[in-house]
């Protein structure tokens, strides 16, 4: 004779048999994938230096081609339709609506030297002429990126005369550029020192100061964290 105690563990013991013998499906949560690869985009990347500075190269040189682009595209167009009185207040591609907004993506502020500048704010000085010079005589040919404290890196790329509508502003005066139209970029710039170049020139050097922290941001689709000021 079984016990109420006995009777209640077989039960019990019963029950549990039966439970685990079933196959229990569990309804998997509804956009789970969904969830699974949101938090997995939003993960912390551990980046290493090397990763950094390979991000700002990347990133550096995209913004670049897009300015470069566009500066051809609209200068060609207004000197088309203008000439170039109405291509000067184009000829400032670091301005452009689209590459400041690729550059405030990036953690990037983005400025063009020269060492014959048209505007004296372009003129290269320190670090920066020095650099310039390296890519003027030829030492340095592509772009570059390198520390320059533990919280900003520079990216550097020469610009070359590639496009012969530059000549329109930028060549010989009297052959490329008329007497005419260097008179009104002189209004503009009386100091200018900006003319003849030839197709294949160096006329002057990209330099991108990125914010790591802004950058290292971007890499993690992160929030920008610099208060640096733009």
């Amino acid at each position: 004779m079984f016990n109420s105690r006995s009777l209640s563990a077989i039960i019990t013991l019963s029950i549990v048999l039966l439970v685990s013998s079933c196959d229990v499906k569990v309804k998997p949560i509804e956009g789970g994938k969904e969830i699974a690869q949101e938090l997995e985009r939003h993960k912390i990347k551990r980046l290493t230096q090397q990763d950094i500075l390979n991000a700002a190269l990347k990133h550096g040189d995209s913004v670049v081609v897009v300015a470069q682009r566009l500066h051809v595209q609209r200068m060609a167009g207004h000197l088309a339709q203008g000439g170039v009185e109405a291509a000067i207040p184009y000829c400032q591609p670091e301005n452009y609506e689209e590459v400041e907004a690729l550059q405030h993506k990036f953690g990037a502020i983005s400025r063009r030297f020269r060492e014959q500048p048209r505007n004296p704010q372009n003129q290269a000085k320190g670090a920066t002429a020095q650099m310039l010079a390296r890519y003027s005589s030829g030492q340095e040919r592509a772009s570059k990126v390198e520390a320059l404290t533990k919280d900003e890196i520079r990216y550097t790329s020469p610009i070359y005369l590639r496009d012969e509508s530059c000549l329109s502003c930028h060549g010989t005066v009297g052959q490329d550029v008329s007497e005419t139209d260097y008179a009104l970029i002189k209004e503009k710039y009386p100091q200018d020192q900006a003319i003849g170049y030839r197709r294949g020139d160096l006329m002057g050097m990209w330099e991108l100061t990125f914010d790591k922290m802004d950058l290292v941001a971007y890499l993690n689709d992160q929030p920008k964290k610099s208060r640096r000021p733009r």
